[in-house]
């Protein structure tokens, strides 16, 4: 366990995540849209290796 490390303390990951809500709020921070969006962008992506593949 001593050998895992973390990128940042829980500390600094909370502090992180406080300050995006904050700018949440604000309205400062662009719209990511919705899961289907992203979702149709994966699909257009990657169209060609899922139409290879038998999609059960």
């Amino acid at each position: 366990m001593d050998d895992e490390k973390r990128y940042c303390s829980i500390e600094e990951s909370l502090i992180e995540a406080c300050k995006e809500v904050n700018l949440m709020r604000k309205g400062l921070l662009p719209e990511q849209g919705d899961w289907r969006d992203w979702i149709a962008e994966l699909r257009a992506k990657y169209s060609e290796e899922l139409s290879e593949e038998e999609v059960i």
